[in-house]
């Protein structure tokens, strides 16, 4: 049977199998691994994210910067997304006019860093400049 021929119930077993094969050396997922469990069983990377949180699997090092990370010296931890000195091109004001009452979505994000060839971790820093609080997060997070 074909992934897109799972039934809910073997697309939430098969995210779990991948889930716990997938840990980290501290028992954690990374959200690349969640985004790829997703795509690969075929489902969004919400019930990926679902599936972590009922097995008590904590997702780390956020593709934008928010959360996850190891505090190293010279940096806090936890989170890596800094604020610019710059605004260097379109794409600041694309974020600023995508962005509703201060916030804006972790896809969107996603998008337009694929739009303006930017890193995932480019636009954490543009939100992170425009202090905008990112969410949905895709896997749920936040």
């Amino acid at each position: 049977m074909q992934t897109g021929e799972m039934s809910m119930n073997e697309k939430e077993e098969a995210v779990r199998v991948q889930l716990r094969s997938s840990l980290d050396k501290e028992g954690q997922i990374h959200c690349a691994v969640g985004h790829r469990i997703a795509a690969r069983v075929g489902v969004e990377p919400l019930f990926v994210g679902k599936q972590a949180d009922e097995l008590g699997i904590r997702i780390s090092h956020c593709q934008l910067g928010l959360f996850g990370y190891t505090p190293k010296k010279g940096m806090p931890g936890y989170r890596v997304v800094k604020k610019l000195d710059n605004r260097p091109d379109a794409a600041f004001a694309s974020v600023r006019k995508a962005a509703e009452h201060g916030r804006i979505p972790c896809l969107t994000l996603w998008r337009l860093a694929t739009q303006y060839g930017h890193t995932k971790r480019d636009m954490g820093n543009i939100a992170e400049t425009l202090e905008l609080k990112i969410t949905p997060c895709q896997l749920g997070c936040f």
